[in-house]
């Protein structure tokens, strides 16, 4: 061992100074940090050891949400679900595929949407309660979103968003909507060369309905791509048991977003819009003028303005997605649309029908129940299985057969039904019209060039990449 002149260990010094700066990239948890950690061990830490658990010992829904080939092809299991009983049990979630059934689930008075958690033990409400971010509310998993909240609570919010989703305000979207697919469709002409592949997800079905949402939104067009990055951020929230780290990311996109959104919500209150999202701002301030305790709070505000990026964003790529592959195989069905083009519209029921955007949702009754003769106990959740419900042979003769002059395709439950139908299923409904006909319209000889590439999400089940050979 040396010493320097000053009586200085050299060596010893060096390790100091590696030590100070380890200490330094340490990070010491903050309280947002630990709120979120706990949160995720009751939103979704326990619910994935539930899952995993409950798939070892034959539980329906826990299979479908951990056996990778179900997620990849679920729809001969939902005929399984469909045939074994009205609603099969299971050792944390039943579920149901028959459409009678799922009909009397999503109407009925007793039952509740979302995660029963008044309904939990005190204990674990009060962690709830003390884990709550109010800075980090989502639109699709947190209260006081329209999708968790009932009775009187849910029906304010969506009588106020309602307002925004009128028949006339959807349709005056329709000529926008359609200057932005031709816009992008021309763009995705001018990059093609010598007939090079085109992923349609990418270059196009994932970027119409960002660009839409957008005008919906009043979003600036320098923000729009940071909208596409945040939807495909906060997206696995709708998924069962994701992991820490991605939840963390979750919470921290939606800490940025709603950041934003708070901002933009003055912006529009000072210089109102013509969009979607600052009828509904104005609405609002318009009954708290009113009545203080009228109009929605800023959280719920934010929460309905996440809920339209979904409603109007994922939804639409899932449909244009699967839309896209279906009439791809399919070449007597689209060639009938060109010679009959006023059937697009039963064209789109028919797609949502056989390819369902959202699969299921889940609901829990609040008092004992029975359904189909099957006993529910109060607060067990009962996964709604939609897609299965949509291939229901007793309303859809020969269900795994595309056809768009199917004449009760309207009949599906891709959009849910009840008190929670899906808010935003005539802007979806207009941007897959819209977008798919301008494709065929635009590329009528385009080919499939690979196996499309399904998603990761159980829940929105949809394409990430579908190449493509257009043939212009």
């Amino acid at each position: 061992m040396t010493t320097q002149r000053d009586g200085t260990d050299p060596e010893a010094a060096g390790r100091v100074a590696q030590f100070t700066a380890a200490a330094r990239r340490v990070r010491i948890p903050s309280r947002s940090d630990v709120r979120t950690a706990v949160r995720w061990g009751v939103r979704q830490g326990v619910p994935g050891v539930a899952l995993k658990l409950g798939a070892r010992t034959g539980d329906m829904f826990a299979r479908l949400n951990t056996d990778p080939a179900l997620k990849a092809d679920p729809y001969g299991y939902y005929d399984l679900v469909r045939t074994a009983a009205p609603v099969v049990p299971g050792r944390y979630v039943m579920a149901t595929s028959r459409h009678s059934v799922a009909m009397q689930i999503l109407r009925g008075d007793e039952f509740r949407s979302g995660i029963p958690e008044e309904l939990m033990p005190r204990p674990m409400q009060a962690v709830l309660e003390w884990s709550r971010d109010d800075a980090a509310v989502g639109g699709l998993t947190d209260r006081p979103s329209m999708l968790m909240n009932n009775g009187a609570d849910h029906l304010r919010l969506r009588r106020i968003a309602s307002k925004a989703f009128t028949p006339k305000a959807i349709e005056a979207l329709r000529t926008r909507v359609g200057q932005i697919a031709t816009e992008l469709l021309d763009e995705v002409e001018r990059r093609q060369h010598g007939g090079a592949t085109v992923d349609i997800v990418t270059e196009y079905a994932g970027t119409l309905p960002v660009l839409a949402i957008a005008e919906i939104l009043g979003v600036p067009p320098e923000l729009q791509s940071t909208f596409l990055d945040w939807g495909e951020r906060i997206l696995p929230a709708a998924d069962w048991g994701v992991p820490l780290r991605t939840y963390r990311d979750i919470s921290a996109t939606l800490r940025e977003m709603n950041d934003w959104l708070l901002q933009h919500f003055d912006a529009l209150r000072r210089d109102p819009g013509d969009n979607l999202l600052s009828r509904i701002v104005s609405a609002s301030d318009a009954e708290k003028a009113i009545d203080p305790a009228g109009g929605l709070s800023e959280a719920e505000l934010v929460s309905v303005a996440g809920l339209l990026l979904f409603a109007g964003f994922e939804t639409t790529v899932t449909l244009i997605g699967a839309g896209t592959v279906r009439l791809l195989g399919d070449r007597d069905q689209l060639e009938l649309l060109g010679a009959q083009p006023e059937r697009w519209r039963n064209a789109i029921e028919e797609i949502l029908r056989i390819d369902a955007p959202v699969q299921f949702t889940v609901r829990y009754p609040a008092r004992d129940t029975e359904v189909a003769g099957v006993p529910i106990p109060r607060g067990r959740m009962v996964a709604v299985l939609l897609a299965g419900a949509s291939r229901d042979p007793e309303v859809f003769p020969e269900p795994t057969r595309f056809d768009i002059t199917r004449e009760n395709a309207r009949d599906h439950l891709g959009f849910g039904s009840g008190a929670h139908f899906c808010i935003g299923a005539p802007l979806a409904r207009l941007e897959g019209e819209i977008g798919l006909r301008k494709l065929f319209d635009r590329f009528p000889d385009m080919t499939l060039a690979g196996r499309p590439i399904l998603g990761p999400n159980t829940t929105f089940r949809g394409y990430a990449h579908i190449p493509t050979r257009l043939n212009a």
